[in-house]
């Protein structure tokens, strides 16, 4: 419990630096102190490589932010987890032999030094532990912690990993897309009255786990006109970052409709005997949501802006006629990763099966 309680409130801290670091949305001399140093997420002060040839992603979204940024030549570390995603593999043909020195929770060290990275990204949770913080000290490579919690603090996080890359230009062109698509979901959905939002469950991974207010997950609801079944933390357990409901709970609140983003959790929703009284479920308004680079509306997903335009388009047909998702998340891939998708590839995509590779059994 002790464990959780440091991790929300180092979170916190980094929600507070990441805002703070921004006042409309414009970037401030907070981020960038010199050519050669920037504070991170964590507000630490990074003294940057001359040389970023090589570097070691020990955080699954970081990984593909520098997809993002035209650096994926350049990752020589990653985790495993990326190891599982379609598209990865797509941009990266050898990213199953490169080194993943991060599971479990702990660094290996002899494994990170041998891939031999001029920088490191990794989470804020690799610090929690004082031994694997002074043996990733002990390497003396400069590492950037890359974390966030809202929307805002991942446009941030995005921004921060372009200025440590030399990418400004393609971090503010993303970013761009990033505001104007919400900005043109909250524009049509203005009109839409309050008791025609439709209340929805979004089950993160798992059938019990969902979003937590103030999150990421949480505001990509919310942009995309939607009333989250949750209204406060009071009605979860929390665990770390994750947040837990019971099917006590979700019968109690009996959504409109049931978001889930892992085809495993939708099964259970649609075949399990305890969910089949849930008027969602009787009126066969259960949805898998797409997968692409990474989960839709996940709160670790760089697609935050797609998921809101595709959520609300589904949902609100009437004010998004125009708009082909097809052709959407074929410009999008294309445009800000330099993913050429077939037809049947976006299917794949818009169906979230197959992009995922099974996790592995350990031995």
């Amino acid at each position: 419990m002790k464990k959780a309680i440091t991790i929300i409130a180092l979170l916190t801290a980094v929600s507070l630096f990441c805002t703070g670091c921004f006042h409309g949305g414009e970037k401030t001399e907070s981020i960038v102190t010199s050519g050669e140093r920037m504070t991170d997420c964590a507000g630490r002060t990074v003294e940057l490589p001359r040389e970023k040839e090589r570097i070691a992603c020990l955080y699954a979204y970081t990984g593909h932010v520098a997809v993002l940024l035209q650096c994926e030549e350049n990752i020589v570390a990653v985790v495993d987890g990326l190891k599982r995603d379609s598209l990865m593999q797509m941009k990266i043909p050898g990213l199953n032999e490169l080194a993943a020195p991060y599971n479990s929770g702990a660094i290996n060290v002899e494994e990170l030094a041998a891939a031999s990275p001029d920088l490191i990204f990794l989470r804020a949770s690799n610090l929690q532990d004082e031994g694997e913080l002074e043996k990733l000290d002990g390497l003396a490579i400069p590492y950037v912690v890359v974390e966030y919690v809202t929307m805002e603090d991942q446009k941030v996080s995005i921004r921060i990993m372009g200025q440590a890359l030399d990418r400004e230009d393609e971090a503010e062109a993303y970013l761009s897309y990033y505001d104007e698509t919400i900005a043109m979901v909250r524009e049509r959905l203005a009109t839409l009255p309050e008791e025609a939002k439709k209340t929805v469950y979004h089950s993160v991974n798992e059938v019990v786990r969902t979003d937590m207010p103030d999150t990421l997950s949480y505001q990509v609801l919310d942009a995309a006109g939607c009333v989250n079944a949750v209204a406060s933390d009071k009605e979860l357990r929390i665990d770390g970052e994750k947040g837990y409901v019971t099917v006590e709970q979700i019968y109690l609140w009996d959504p409109d409709l049931i978001l889930a983003n892992e085809p495993d959790a939708l099964e259970y929703f649609l075949t399990d005997a305890k969910f089949s009284g849930l008027r969602a479920v009787r009126e066969g308004a259960v949805y898998q949501l797409p997968v692409g680079l990474s989960r839709w509306a996940h709160p670790g997903s760089l697609e935050s802006p797609l998921a809101v335009l595709y959520i609300a388009s589904t949902l609100y047909p009437d004010y998004f006629s125009d708009i082909d998702m097809t052709e959407e998340i074929r410009d999008f891939y294309d445009t800000y990763f330099h993913i050429s998708l077939t037809d049947e590839e976006i299917a794949m995509i818009l169906k979230g099966e197959g992009m995922r590779a099974p996790r592995k059994e350990k031995q």
